[in-house]
């Protein structure tokens, strides 16, 4: 019997000549279930040509009794590892039947798995990147406890001379967070030792650029402290204790980048919980060092706070290595040939001058608060740790960006794509209400837990307003800056970066407070994340596009693109 005859848009077709489609479905009855055979053809000016044929099988009795779903069997030309039965080719426009409202439940069922998945990488992932600034912070409250308002003061410098150009080399981070997620995800028909040889060939050059770039700052460290320091026009009374400081941070360089790759790797495999008990093992050493080198019986100070740390990185890059070598995970360190090189530097060369703005805003902030006297650089110390503490907060948000957002754009699948933006956005906007409240509740009520000054404490209690601001705009800005690298949209970020930089210069001659330093950070960042989500949501830019489908066919479940298989 004919059950339906009618014309469906069904895929957006790149070839003009393919315009629509037609469906003769029939059914019968068998002895084990009722089977249905569907005729698709699509329609040329000429006539109706290149069919296909398929089956549906609903479930016999006994399979019903057994829990078993309807089957779609492929017979001619339809590709196995496709999902039609979500197609609207199987679905009717009108929602009155029980299908329809199963289709509801499951693609209801399915957003929320998305998100239940989402949160059990983010929260392990949330653990590994608050460690660091959680163990900076247990640092700033040993030296200010054992060393007073002059420790903290010293660390500021010695912290932005460390910290800072650690930063400028998260370029390498990032781009290796980028190709070995292209390499590890788009190889779907492989086996999972293939998918891993992809992931570790990808991420191997920017390993070894790390460890190359981190030994040479560590010899640069060695013997250029004082000149750095006298740079930055550092009170000659702080030199001693930034300068130790720097000495032994800096001798585990090349250990930090090297970590800041290898890292990535676990993150691109979806397991957050690995490298979290490896951070947390390193974070009990450094709580260990710190009260042994600085509290008792030692007293060492700045310099004792920065050895713990070493210490701790050290310990915490070589459980990395071995477990990553016990998986199969871990990149060789070659010389890059010319074509690993170029595809590094696609992402390198857009990221460094990206992060070179971000860090010359940080450096601005820093030259600024210098200027307002000991007690307020103190302060100022105190809540930038907390700023750069809790920002982290989004960092897991941008890691899902960076490691699903990818082949999501590759293969075109412009619903699933649009469907993790959105989750990153609303996931993103609850944590910066909620971190900013926290980060706000901190600078007001725990200034004493650092610092037994109690002009530190004034100021740092006066910033704590425009600090709630800053983490929160932060959040979301990260969480939106991840979904725009797995974009490649550089251009955009580098002009917007650039531009953010001059409107923040320009606002910081003004500063006559610590709050308001805070406040132009928060007018950077804050126009940053506002205008690049609304132009992705307006289907502009590289993202905008991927999302909304403005550029090439839409993508199908199993992530081919409409229109380019026959």
């Amino acid at each position: 019997s004919l059950l339906a005859l009618r014309p469906l848009p069904i895929f957006s077709m790149r070839r003009p000549a393919l315009s629509s489609l037609a469906v003769v479905v029939t059914s019968y009855r068998h002895g084990h279930g009722q089977v249905a055979a569907s005729f698709v053809g699509r329609l040329h000016p000429s006539g109706l040509s290149s069919h296909r044929l398929c089956q549906f099988r609903s479930p016999s009795p006994s399979s019903r009794r057994e829990g078993r779903k309807p089957s779609l069997l492929p017979v001619v030309g339809i590709r196995k590892n496709r999902d039609w039965s979500n197609s609207p080719l199987f679905a009717s426009k009108e929602n009155d039947g029980p299908s329809g409202s199963e289709d509801t439940v499951d693609s209801s069922a399915k957003k929320d798995s998305s998100k239940r998945e989402m949160l059990k990488f983010a929260i392990p992932a949330l653990g590994i990147y608050l460690t660091n600034p959680l163990l900076s912070n247990i640092d700033n409250a040993f030296v200010g406890r054992t060393v007073g308002a002059a420790g903290l003061a010293a660390l500021s410098p010695a912290t932005l001379c460390i910290d800072q150009i650690l930063y400028l080399f998260s370029f390498l981070s990032r781009a290796a967070t980028a190709l070995a997620a292209r390499g590890y995800n788009n190889a779907s028909n492989t086996s999972e030792e293939e998918a891993r040889q992809r992931m570790r060939d990808a991420a191997s050059p920017a390993l070894t650029v790390a460890v190359f770039c981190g030994a040479v700052l560590s010899i640069f460290y060695a013997f250029s402290a004082p000149a750095i320091l006298k740079a930055l026009k550092v009170d000659p009374m702080l030199h001693k204790s930034a300068a130790s400081y720097i000495h032994w941070r800096g001798t585990a360089s090349w250990a930090a980048m090297a970590q800041s790759i290898l890292l990535t790797l676990f993150m691109v495999a979806k397991d957050a919980v690995t490298p979290l008990k490896i951070i947390a093992g390193a974070a009990v050493l450094n709580v260990a060092g710190d009260a042994l080198l600085c509290a008792w019986p030692l007293r060492t100070g700045c310099g004792g706070a920065a050895a713990a740390t070493a210490l701790a990185t050290l310990a915490s890059t070589g459980w990395m290595v071995r477990s990553l070598n016990k998986r199969g995970m871990l990149p060789r360190l070659k010389v890059p040939d010319w074509k690993e090189c170029r595809a590094l530097m696609e992402f390198t060369g857009p990221l460094l001058a990206i992060t070179l703005t971000r860090m010359a805003g940080f450096v601005n902030m820093q030259r600024h608060a210098m200027k307002l006297g000991m007690e307020s650089l103190a302060g100022y110390q105190l809540c930038m740790n907390l700023l750069i503490f809790f920002i982290l907060f989004g960092e897991p948000l941008s890691q899902l960006g960076q490691t699903k957002l990818p082949a999501l754009i590759d293969s075109n699948n412009t619903e699933e794509a649009m469907a993790t933006f959105k989750s990153i956005l609303i996931l993103s906007t609850f944590a910066a209400l909620g971190v900013g409240s926290v980060a706000y509740l901190a600078a007001l009520l725990g200034p004493g837990l650092f610092s037994s000054n109690v002009a530190v404490q004034a100021v740092a209690r006066s910033a704590a307003p425009t600090l709630f601001f800053a983490v929160s705009q932060t959040i979301v800005g990260i969480a939106v800056d991840g979904c725009m690298m797995a974009s490649r949209d550089f251009g955009f970020m580098l002009a917007m970066g650039l531009g953010s930089f001059a409107l923040q210069a320009k606002l910081l001659p003004y500063c006559s407070s610590v709050g308001d330093i805070f406040g132009t950070f928060t007018i950077r960042l804050g126009t940053y994340a506002a205008l690049s989500a609304g132009r992705a949501l307006l289907g502009y830019g590289n993202l905008g596009r991927a999302i909304r489908g403005k550029e090439g066919g839409r993508g199908y479940p199993d992530g081919s693109v409409a229109g380019t298989s026959a």
